[in-house]
């Protein structure tokens, strides 16, 4: 399953993030990727289990831990000729690390034990997953919560110009809600003022939209908690009133974003709030045919920025414009 949330763009600056939310006054586990990251699948979190190496091929099985709690599982693909397995590898470990994790086990292609050792495992299929057998490393690490052992194992293989991740995380059944992970992203500090700081142009939002197929309405304000557009003027919507008047036969969908202040399940309902805002807008102030505009919210899913800082929030507070048929 293919994921909005990973903000996929050019260059080595840029971080994709995966927050792992536990409540109970709980850290998250944050990973991020140097290069061009995506994340382009992500299960769970569900009960049940999921074996974890702790220790190469004998010759006969491979050792395995089999945990059981929350089991949630992502895929990366990371493209860039300056990266490579061995630096995604010393990034997770130096990262881990740092957040308190003791890493218990690692190892690397034939020396975990090949085709035998990876097949042991459930680290993902083709085309989301690829492993080399010549060229692949693994390591697994814990660390210790007031609900139990947290467990994380980590596969990197690479496939041409393709680096891939595959991620486990094992909680305590108790640990985390029923709420899937939130998933974030960050973006250099030159990429965040381009969100934050923007001009509000909208002379180029119908060129976006034929040319991106979607484009974000830049110029709407929504306050945290709030559905209600807190403006009047938004040259967006009527530059977008006036594409789809233009051709009856264009239709869009509205996609409603959130912060994650608050459940998703409430910012889900809170961004399907905004687009009806946006909807209603564009159909009783503007006059846009009703049966061009669906609305539709996704929450906190799919953010821009970082949630961590007033301005990252405020850019992830917004409504994009997609096209479904451009007429």
């Amino acid at each position: 399953m293919t994921l909005h949330g990973a903000r996929k763009a050019g260059g080595t600056a840029l971080l994709c993030l995966a927050s792992f939310c536990l409540p109970h006054g709980a850290s998250a586990l944050d990973l991020a990727f140097p290069g061009t990251a995506e994340l382009v699948q992500n299960t769970g979190p569900t009960r049940g289990q999921h074996p974890i190496a702790d220790g190469v091929f004998d010759g006969t099985v491979v050792p395995l831990i089999q945990t059981d709690g929350l089991v949630q599982t992502l895929v990366w693909q990371i493209t860039g000729s300056d990266v490579s397995t061995a630096t995604i590898l010393n990034t997770v470990t130096d990262q881990l690390t740092a957040q308190s994790y003791e890493i218990s086990f690692n190892c690397s292609a034939d020396a975990c034990g090949g085709f035998d050792f990876r097949h042991a495992l459930p680290v993902g299929q083709a085309p989301e997953m690829h492993i080399d057998l010549g060229n692949f490393h693994y390591l697994s690490a814990s660390i210790d919560k007031d609900t139990g052992t947290e467990r994380v194992a980590v596969m990197i293989s690479a496939g041409g110009a393709t680096t891939f991740v595959h991620v486990a995380r094992v909680a305590p059944a108790d640990a985390v809600d029923a709420n899937p992970v939130v998933l974030s992203s960050r973006t250099p500090q030159g990429l965040v003022d381009e969100v934050t700081d923007l001009t509000r142009d909208t002379g180029d939002l119908v060129e976006r939209l034929t040319r991106n197929g979607g484009a974000p309405l830049d110029d709407l304000r929504f306050e945290t908690g709030a559905s209600q557009l807190s403006g009047t003027t938004y040259p967006s919507l009527v530059a977008l009133a006036a594409f789809l008047d233009s051709d009856p036969t264009r239709r869009i969908v509205l996609v409603g974003h959130t912060d994650t202040s608050g459940s998703l399940a409430g910012n889900i309902a809170l961004s399907q709030a905004r687009a009806e805002a946006v909807r209603q807008f564009l159909t009783r102030e503007l006059g846009v045919d009703p049966s061009q505009v669906q609305a539709e919210g996704i929450g906190f899913l799919a953010p821009r920025a970082s949630n961590t800082t007033p301005d990252g929030r405020e850019a992830n507070r917004r409504v994009e414009a997609v096209l479904t048929n451009p007429g």
